[in-house]
């Protein structure tokens, strides 16, 4: 029964080719995300990270470049709005464009942040006033700009920001891209712009908040993801030919992220050096390329925006309650146990949230059903005020 449950959870694409290793890298960067979150709850509510040793420090540091997984969903962004533009196969109209994302993404997003802003209402004893200015700010993605800081809704709402402010300009961007013949010039033109972007970025500190919450502070790896998808798209090779090698490119370019991932220039440069290799690995690499696309991985990580919206209150509160106990074992062993625990916990509340308030906004005609469905309701509504008028 769990597994056909299980098995109705994969996403609908809406008719388009569906491309089981674009889940597969969605699954790569949400779990560290929410193991990162779960190690600061825990340091939060239940540990004192003054008292963690030397080596427990190297882990939590380790655990702490999990948030690297929020900039493959960037370069992730990149690749897929990118790659109809890539493979040239329709006529592109920008209204359309605009709705789609919206009708997609913006349900699940509003649902959340209005139930969050109320919870934190009730809890937190924030005037209802201030938490109405948050709210409204988060719900049009200018949080970040006009605060200068993460929402007090769900902190985890900035990169969704900066998510929006690349689908409003990636078309004209990749319009202009795809536009050069020469696919030699194209990547040479493009791995320019990348580096003197970077190079920018950090004479004008863009890369520090709170531009850094901002397309500004992050255009780069949108862009790696605009040159894989012209790699993957016009390179038959891409597809077919997979090797060991790429594996290990794969892991390589992980680990150099995690040591890179800094606001130095030098190390921005190799950090971008080190996305490209990932994504390679994930189109290239024998092995990889075999595990993003076994179904569970590729279906969990289907799941990932219901997951990333979902997961920091559900740890949050798991966390408070942790710490009301104390603690007496070592923080691993403390961090090990509430990992088992969490994250189960996480993707089980993740698919259930995800089949009924995500799923069915995947659809092209859902917004247009859902619409006619609260119209049909309030003609309704009016007729029947109409008849018990006229019967009085």
């Amino acid at each position: 029964m769990f597994a056909r449950f299980f098995k109705s959870l994969k996403r609908d694409t809406s008719g388009k080719q569906y491309l089981a290793f674009v889940d597969g890298i969605r699954f790569i960067a949400i779990i560290p995300v929410v193991i990162l979150h779960a190690n600061e709850r825990l340091q939060r509510y239940v540990i004192n990270p003054d008292t963690l040793s030397s080596a427990e420090q190297q882990l939590s540091y380790l655990i702490s470049r999990g948030a690297i997984g929020v900039m493959i969903f960037f370069a992730l962004s990149g690749f897929i709005l990118s790659l109809p533009f890539a493979k040239r196969t329709k006529s592109f109209h920008y209204k359309d464009y605009l709705k789609r994302r919206l009708t997609r993404l913006e349900p699940p997003y509003i649902f959340w942040m209005t139930l969050f802003g109320l919870i934190l209402f009730f809890q937190s004893g924030i005037p209802l006033e201030t938490i109405g200015q948050h709210y409204l700010a988060s719900i049009f993605y200018v949080h970040n700009q006009l605060f200068g800081e993460f929402s007090i809704i769900n902190p985890v709402a900035w990169s969704l920001e900066v998510e929006v402010q690349y689908y409003l300009i990636a078309p004209f961007i990749a319009i202009f891209y795809f536009k050069l013949e020469d696919i030699r010039s194209r990547h040479a033109l493009l791995l320019s712009m990348i580096a003197l972007f970077i190079i920018y970025q950090h004479a004008f500190s863009w890369q520090i908040l709170p531009l850094r919450a901002s397309i500004l502070g992050q255009l780069q790896h949108f862009l790696i993801g605009m040159f894989m998808a012209d790699v993957y798209a016009n390179n038959k090779n891409w597809h077919n030919q997979k090797s060991y090698g790429f594996d290990l490119i794969g892991i390589g370019s992980i680990v150099l992220m995690m040591f890179t991932w800094t606001e130095e220039l030098g190390k921005s440069l190799i950090f971008s050096i080190g996305m490209i290799g990932f994504f390679a690995a994930c189109l290239k690499g024998r092995l990889t390329y075999k595990f993003l696309t076994h179904s569970w991985v590729s279906i969990i990580g289907g799941m990932c925006y219901t997951i990333y919206l979902t997961h920091l209150p559900l740890l949050e509160l798991v966390y408070s309650l942790i710490g009301r106990f104390g603690y007496s074992s070592p923080y691993w062993l403390q961090l090990s146990i509430s990992l088992i625990l969490i994250l189960p916990m996480v993707l089980l509340s993740s698919m259930i949230f995800y089949k009924c308030i995500e799923q069915p906004f995947m659809k092209k005609e859902a917004f247009t059903i859902l619409v006619k469905v609260i119209q049909a309701k309030e003609n309704h509504l009016k007729d029947q005020h109409t008849i018990n008028a006229e019967e009085q």
